[in-house]
């Protein structure tokens, strides 16, 4: 991608620091071990060849939130598989993989009750991301977040392509089916930006560099990968 990424305030994140040092270590290098070149001076949005793998300590990385009411999560609260994705609505291969992978990942197991998917966007690309972010979790709120995330992903679109005017968020609110007034009050809540720079802190700690990024019941997934990726990880959390 051609776009300079601009890199939001962080904010410090007092829960991080009781992750066990080597598991965050672990995924920095797993993770820095997916590019090929010498890392960019500014995160990128990338895709990746990499299967899913545990950490070479066998500890898991546990960002699972599981919390009841999580506007920017979907499936069963008691799923047992957890799915964490980082993604930023202006990255292209986020795309990709929402219009080739997710879909069948929703049909299949979200919808079985078996994997439950929070996503956390995150901001790599300046303030249309954050903006995306924060409408967003807004759609969350009236429990439309994966409506409002295809929405903006449709037919491999991005959020470089969504009219954030205020004719063209009225026009968004009724295409999802949320209330127009009420979604874009709670896009400009101080509790709803505070939850996107948790998510942006987050990734960052863990230092996710490129999206989209995946951690599946605590392992890793790098890159826009093809759909038999994710089943097989998810299948081998099922004990299939």
């Amino acid at each position: 991608m051609t776009d300079t990424p601009a890199t939001p305030a962080k904010a410090k994140l007092p829960w991080f620091w009781i992750l066990p040092i080597p598991v965050a270590l672990v995924l920095g290098i797993v993770i820095g071990m997916q590019i090929a070149a010498p890392a960019p001076a500014a995160p990128v949005a990338q895709e990746s060849p990499s299967k899913p793998e545990p950490s070479a300590t066998g500890q898991r990385i546990n960002v699972e939130r599981l919390e009841a009411g999580d506007p920017t999560a979907v499936g069963a609260l008691d799923a047992p598989v957890v799915m964490v994705t980082y993604s930023d609505y202006q990255c292209g291969y986020c795309a990709k993989w929402a219009s080739e992978s997710l879909p069948a990942l929703l049909e299949k197991y979200v919808d079985g009750g078996q994997l439950r998917i929070e996503y956390r966007d995150i901001m790599f690309f300046g303030e249309n991301s954050r903006q995306s972010a924060e409408l967003a979790v807004a759609a969350g709120k009236q429990g439309k977040y994966q409506a409002f995330h295809d929405a903006i992903f449709a037919k491999g679109a991005t959020a470089k392509d969504a009219d954030y005017s205020d004719e063209g968020i009225k026009k968004l609110a009724q295409r999802i089916g949320v209330d127009a007034k009420r979604f874009v009050a709670d896009a400009a809540h101080a509790d709803t930006a505070a939850l996107v720079q948790r998510n942006h802190d987050e990734a960052s700690a863990l230092g996710v560099t490129g999206t989209p990024t995946f951690i599946v019941n605590g392992r890793p997934i790098i890159g826009a990968q093809p759909l038999d990726v994710f089943v097989q990880a998810i299948d081998e959390e099922l004990g299939r």
